[in-house]
């Protein structure tokens, strides 16, 4: 006889399944669900910060490629060095984002340089160092367009950078960008639930991290999956493993660098809402596994109404429905197992509302993407538009556009089928270069053509001669770059017809030879007219001296032998004659010296014209002890110019200082140098006689003064003489002056004299 359960175990049993069931299936599911969604939200928000961090973190190396940009065009328009220096040094400073930036000349040596102010070392460091096998310079110098570095550590500051350069002229302006800017977005980007912004390398290394600890240790995370897949290009969201701790982490890459943006929340963290509600679960059913034991005990008619409505209640929450129906009033662990009943029901019913916020927000995030892929169409259309300008513009040159691949033309634009005098393409294209080469300049093309598809190094711009499809060999100029055709090796080039030019340059040189015939038959005039010069001036010295001497002789002898019977009239007017005899001779003596500097030859060399100035002082000073002169002579006053004209000039300006201030009973004469208008220029000065501005421009004549001969003697000559030695050394004289407060006279040697 079998024997049958008893009612107590039959409805301990009946409660614990239609209690327990119940609850844990729905726990089970809710928790499966809330898992589910709740993972999914966690990643899409992840990955929506992670590609706003990717976007600001392209948008921070934006800045600085346009800085560098604008930095190469302002050097290729100034070719001064210190000015450049200056530059470079203004723009660090000003901005602020360069640890240092560096103009190298066309074969990377570092010509000039500048560091922020709290870099290591000095300018002096780097000046000279060679930087031609720098892979950003020899991009940079191959494209001809911005270029950015592989990420580094820096020798200035220690810390990840990495550098920019652009094109200057004929060289390269390179900026070292530190990326400790990286951390700084990381730490501020900070995601909530305790979460981490890392951003990572094309090399697997951190670069940017709110721990800037790990950034200096270059900490790397190659080894993780969700790095590797990023770094193929797959966004997505992973959970991994690091330094024993789960984690839940989405990953980006920025465009354009090869970095990754790693947003990642311990697993723990973003699991905790569910954890909360599993504790809730295990306490219910633990609270239902009791309730149903004692029901079972206290009887039928106690408990098991109360266990229907909670049945009740749990059917409705399985259909969906969270009202839980109410439970009659029975023991208080019933009642309270109820109301954890509805305590469980109001937050399935919570979370359940969490939810479907959480799915409006992933809608939104949706709304987002595409918003994005209409801006990448937007992009799509703009580089189309750009295609085609490209097209336009290479139809419409005036110069010739070739590309040929494999040394076989591919393309030909309309100004290079008039070049060839080619009615269509298709007489060019498909036919090898060499066939359009004259022989004359086929060694050079084929060096050419070695350095171009070998090397990949452009071929700068030269002559060479091609020849037309009806023979006629025409000049052209070429230049030649690299290219890429359908993906392979292909090389676009510019050439532009100089016939014109060449056969103007034949004429120039033709003209040049005449003109050199010309000039060497005027030099041989011109020394024939100098020997004339030479001889009327040893004429003039002889036949003018003689009846010269003659007059004075006479004179002398007539007043020593008849001076007593000469009335005072008449001795008078003998001292006159001899007076202007000897005036007469002084002419004579100045004029040749006039004519002799003007037509000596010059020898250059360096002249101390202070030492000079002394040696002048010295003689003035001995010839006329009784007179109170201080002459004051500055050091190191020296100047390349032929030392015997030079002396001549010198003391004849301080011969001038010394007779107009014959008159004042203490003189002061200073000789110097002085800055003039950016020229530097020797000045005599004094203190005496002075002259009227207003007839400056007579100063420099001969045989014009400005004061009468019973003042100071003279004639004339002696500034005539300093202003055309001035000039045969390229320089110029002027003069200033007040009446009675003294004169200055300045004189400059910039540039010798041509012939």
């Amino acid at each position: 006889m079998n024997r049958r359960i008893s009612f107590k175990t039959a409805l301990l049993a009946a409660l614990l399944i239609v209690g327990v069931v119940p609850v844990l299936t729905v726990g089970l599911i809710a928790r499966s669900a809330q898992r589910s969604d709740l993972l999914h939200h966690v990643g899409a928000s992840n990955l929506t910060l992670a590609r706003s961090v990717a976007r600001e973190v392209e948008s921070s190396l934006r800045e600085p490629s346009n800085f560098i940009e604008h930095i190469g065009k302002v050097l290729e328009d100034d070719k001064n060095v210190s000015s450049q220096s200056i530059e470079l040094q203004e723009e660090i400073r000003s901005t602020g984002l360069f640890e240092s930036l560096f103009l190298l000349d066309r074969t990377g040596r570092v010509v000039n340089v500048a560091l922020a102010r709290n870099a290591k070392g000095s300018s002096g460091d780097y000046l000279g160092m060679d930087f031609s096998r720098l892979p950003i310079f020899l991009e940079t110098r191959t494209k001809g367009e911005l270029s950015r570095s592989k990420v580094f550590l820096s020798s200035i500051s220690g810390d990840p950078a990495v550098m920019f350069a652009a094109p200057a002229g004929d060289g390269v302006v390179v900026g070292t960008l530190g990326l400790r800017v990286l951390s700084d977005i990381s730490a501020h980007a900070k995601p909530d639930d305790q979460g981490t912004v890392i951003i990572v390398s094309s090399r697997g290394k951190v670069i940017g991290h709110p721990d800037y600890s790990l950034v200096r240790r270059q900490t790397d995370l190659g080894g993780l999956d969700i790095v590797r897949e990023g770094l193929a290009g797959k966004a997505g969201t992973h959970t991994y493993v690091m330094n024993g701790k789960s984690h839940l982490g989405s990953v980006v890459q920025i465009p354009g660098t090869g970095w990754l943006v790693i947003v990642e929340v311990p697993l723990a963290t973003a699991l905790a809402p569910v954890n909360e509600i599993e504790m809730i679960f295990r306490i219910a059913i633990l609270a239902t596994i009791v309730l149903a034991s004692l029901l079972a005990l206290a009887g039928r008619s106690v408990i098991f109404r109360p266990v229907t409505a909670l049945m009740a209640s749990a059917r409705q929450i399985a259909r969906g429905s969270y009202d839980v129906v109410p439970l009659p009033r029975s023991f208080r662990e019933i009642d309270e197992l109820g109301d954890g009943f509805r305590s469980m029901a109001d937050a399935v019913k919570t979370r359940e509302s969490e939810l479907k916020e959480r799915n409006e927000e992933l809608a939104m995030t949706e709304e987002e993407l595409r918003q994005q892929l209409d801006e990448y169409q937007v992009s799509q259309d703009r580089l189309v538009e750009s295609e085609e300008r490209y097209r336009q513009l290479v139809e419409s040159a005036p110069d010739a556009v070739l590309v040929h691949c494999e040394g076989r033309y591919v393309f030909a634009n309309p100004a290079a089928l008039r070049l060839y005098g080619a009615d269509t393409a298709d007489q060019l294209l498909g036919r090898e270069i060499t066939d359009f080469v004259h022989p004359s300049s086929r060694q050079l093309v084929a060096e050419r053509i070695r350095l171009l598809y070998h090397e990949r190094s452009p071929a700068p711009l030269c002559e060479q001669q091609i020849v037309r499809l009806d023979g006629t060999v025409v000049d052209v100029e070429v230049v030649g770059i690299p290219y890429t055709h359908q993906g392979r090796p292909a090389v676009q080039a510019v050439m532009r017809e100089i016939t014109e030019r060449k056969q103007a340059e034949l004429r120039i040189r033709q003209l040049n030879a005449e003109l050199e015939e010309r000039v060497r038959e005027r030099t041989a005039l011109l020394e024939a007219a100098n020997r004339e010069l030479e001889s009327f001036s040893y004429s003039v010295s002889h036949d003018l001296r003689a009846p010269l001497r003659h007059i004075n002789g006479f004179g002398l002898a007539l007043m020593e032998e008849c001076g007593d019977v000469l009335p005072e009239t008449g001795k008078g007017y003998l001292e006159r004659i001899r007076s202007a005899a000897r005036r007469m001779g002084q002419l004579i003596d100045d004029l040749l010296e006039l004519s002799r500097v003007s037509r000596e030859v010059m020898r250059r060399e360096r002249v101390n014209l202070s030492r000079m100035a002394r040696e002048l002082a010295r003689e003035h000073q001995e010839t006329r002890p009784e007179r109170r002169v201080s002459f004051e002579i500055d050091d190191g006053i020296t100047a390349e110019g032929d030392p015997t004209l030079l002396r001549v000039a010198l003391a004849n300006l301080v011969d001038n200082a010394w007779k107009y201030t014959a008159k004042n009973e203490e003189a002061h004469i200073r000789i110097g140098a002085a800055d003039v208008g950016g020229t530097r220029a020797v000045f005599v000065s004094d203190d005496g006689a002075g002259f009227d501005m207003r007839y400056v421009d007579k100063l420099f004549r001969p045989f014009q003064r400005l004061h009468r001969a019973e003042e100071f003697e003279g004639t004339g000559i002696g500034l005539a003489t300093v202003m055309r030695i001035v000039q045969r050394h390229g320089g110029r004289v002027w003069a200033e002056g007040e009446v009675g407060k003294g004169a200055t006279v300045y004189f400059t040697l910039d540039q010798p004299e041509g012939g």
